[in-house]
């Protein structure tokens, strides 16, 4: 029998969840499916389970096992050994209901659909919530595809969707989270027809320990490529909508607490994108969406890391990206400090690159446990721990910089000490001080 659809479950240490996916996989009323299992490189019984159904199924399931690739690449290794007419997708901790896939393939045969769309269950571990929202308000098997990029739940989401194999000639998921988003915007503006089946068939289950979910994980920086990624190659006669899309989606994620670390970079990515934005007939007539471009204006701190040794700025690095580190190199002095210890004379050539480049000035050794965005974004930052000032944030000739720089040059206090007086009397500083934000630190520290 010709296979009509290959289900593809991509699965790292999933044995508590993989058995439940599986089962609803071999439990569909399509005869002609075959389920292709990429086990990628699991240390867990993931692969035990995986042999296990493949020994008692094997008409229906098969395995790949490989070193460990993340998701995408292991999703690409089963589109390749793929048979099927259609592909679909299924996380090893969802499940799908029993009728999916024969349905959403009689609605591909019916409308010559390139994909066809299904609504999401989500299922909330943590609060144990369950939600299932309408992703278009009418079933059609002709939808207005810039509607759907535009307005439609889940359109950036692979596991709810039947591709017709097609789709995936020129498409392959990225070694990144955010993997579906990079892409699937831009695979459905390319689509003749999509059409959508207004059934909840797919089981998205949110577990606490899911990447999306932990927002101290530096791999959600993705996101901002997905968004580049998706505006630059939409087709375009559709690349309007999918730049509304791109700004709807960004705005949301700057209402979400957990992406608050990730306020600069943010900042940064609008700034980027804000000619785009402000080029797109659909978002420049939509008042709510129109003001993620006020976000373009805002100050973000410079991707320098300044430090007296590389080794500071390890675990910032760890949180960051596209950051350079500079260490200060000796210098002519003025006259003043030209007798002063090797110390003064240190603090001074690294507050002289701070004002000069702007960044953050790292003073000594942290660990860190999630990003600093929201350290960046906005003007002059003080971080204390406790008395002890590890870090200040500057653009470049910053009035606080000059005014510790005369400060060090005349007097007899060290750059430790006149951070502290900072602290303890900020409204005795320079004009320009009105903007220093002085932040416990502690919050970020392991």
């Amino acid at each position: 029998m010709q296979v009509q659809v290959s289900v593809i479950v991509a699965a790292y240490n999933e044995e508590h969840w993989l058995r439940r996916c599986l089962t609803s996989l071999k439990k569909q009323t399509l005869a002609a499916l075959e389920v292709i299992i990429v086990d990628d490189g699991s240390t867990d019984g993931t692969a035990t389970i995986c042999d296990q159904y493949c020994a008692r199924w094997p008409h229906l399931f098969r395995v790949i096992h490989q070193r460990n690739q993340v998701q995408g690449p292991a999703r690409n290794a089963g589109i390749t050994a793929a048979h099927g007419r259609y592909l679909g997708f299924v996380d090893a901790d969802d499940w799908v209901e029993p009728t999916m896939y024969a349905t959403l393939v009689a609605t591909a045969e019916r409308s010559h659909a390139q994909i066809v769309v299904c609504d999401v269950r989500k299922i909330y571990a943590a609060t144990h919530r369950t939600t299932s929202l309408l992703s278009l308000p009418d079933a059609t098997e002709h939808v207005a595809i810039a509607t759907y990029l535009k307005y439609g739940l889940n359109n950036a989401y692979s596991g709810n969707k039947l591709y017709a194999r097609s789709c995936w000639q020129k498409y392959r998921y990225q070694r990144m989270v955010y993997e579906d988003l990079d892409i699937l915007l831009d695979m459905l503006s390319y689509c003749e027809r999509v059409a959508y089946v207004q059934q909840p068939f797919y089981n998205y289950y949110k577990h606490a320990g899911s990447t999306t979910l932990d927002y101290t994980n530096p791999r959600l920086f993705d996101i901002m490529t997905a968004y580049q990624d998706a505006i630059e190659h939409a087709k375009v006669t559709y690349q309007d909508a999918v730049t509304y899309c791109v700004a709807k989606r960004i705005l949301i994620n700057l209402a979400t607490p957990g992406f608050a670390d990730y306020l600069a970079e943010f900042i940064e990515l609008i700034r980027q994108l804000r000619p785009i934005f402000e080029a797109s007939p659909s978002i420049m007539s939509d008042p709510a969406i129109k003001k993620v471009c006020d976000y373009a204006g805002q100050l973000t701190l410079p991707r320098r890391f300044i430090c007296e040794r590389e080794d500071w700025a390890q675990s910032w690095h760890q949180y960051s990206r596209n950051f350079k580190t500079i260490i200060p190199v000796a210098k002519a002095l003025p006259a003043d400090l030209r007798q002063r210890s090797n110390h003064f004379k240190l603090d001074y050539w690294l507050l002289k690159t701070l004002f000069e480049q702007g960044g953050l000035l790292i003073l000594g050794t942290v660990k860190l446990h999630r990003p600093f965005g929201r350290l960046r974004a906005g003007g002059d930052v003080l971080a204390f721990e406790g008395e002890h000032c590890l870090l200040v944030g500057a653009q470049p000739r910053s009035p606080l910089i000059s005014e510790l720089l005369q400060q060090l040059i005349v007097g007899s206090e060290s750059l430790t000490e006149l951070l502290t007086m900072v602290k303890a009397q900020p409204e005795r500083w320079s004009a320009g001080t009105h903007k220093i934000r002085l932040v416990d630190i502690k919050d970020w520290l392991q």
